[in-house]
């Protein structure tokens, strides 16, 4: 191939080769860490999330909607979080990572499935809060609206 016919070759090619070289400098651009020991990565939160931790988010998200008020949230589980981990002839495999940090591996994570909420409010009584907390609430836990009760909260 002559010289000629290469450099015509990469002016019909200038897009694709500008893309690529923009990808790879990104590449190198998010992996560096500047000396920084690498963080470790996380479970998703609600993974490893207790029936009272969501409890506790959702009452604060509600808290703050218009017109909800002082609230206490009940959610009811019919399968709690879990994470089955890798094993190895009965051991747990053990992932070990610099600074000494060692993770190990899981195989699987069953996320909790809730089975039906209740949510008592100072706002309880008004048909639009309800309305709001109960979408809050469906978004929050994937429960259908016939699964959450919103109630007024006693003075």
């Amino acid at each position: 191939m002559s010289r000629n016919e290469l450099l015509r070759r990469i002016k019909g090619a200038k897009t694709p080769l500008l893309i690529l070289c923009v990808g790879l400098l990104l590449l190198l651009l998010t992996g560096r860490n500047d000396g920084r020991a690498a963080e470790e990565p996380s479970a998703a939160p609600a993974a490893e999330e207790t029936a009272a931790e969501a409890e506790k988010r959702l009452s604060s998200l509600l808290e703050a909607i218009d017109g909800v008020g002082k609230n206490r949230v009940l959610l009811s589980l019919s399968v709690s979080s879990e994470t089955e981990y890798i094993t190895d002839e009965g051991e747990t495999v053990i992932l070990s990572s610099g600074g000494g940090k060692q993770t190990a591996l899981p195989r699987r994570t069953r996320y909790p499935q809730y089975q039906g909420a209740v949510v008592v409010c100072q706002g309880g009584d008004d048909a639009g809060v309800r309305l709001l907390v109960t979408e809050a609430v469906a978004q929050f836990t994937g429960l259908r609206s016939d699964r959450i009760t919103v109630l007024k909260l006693a003075d």
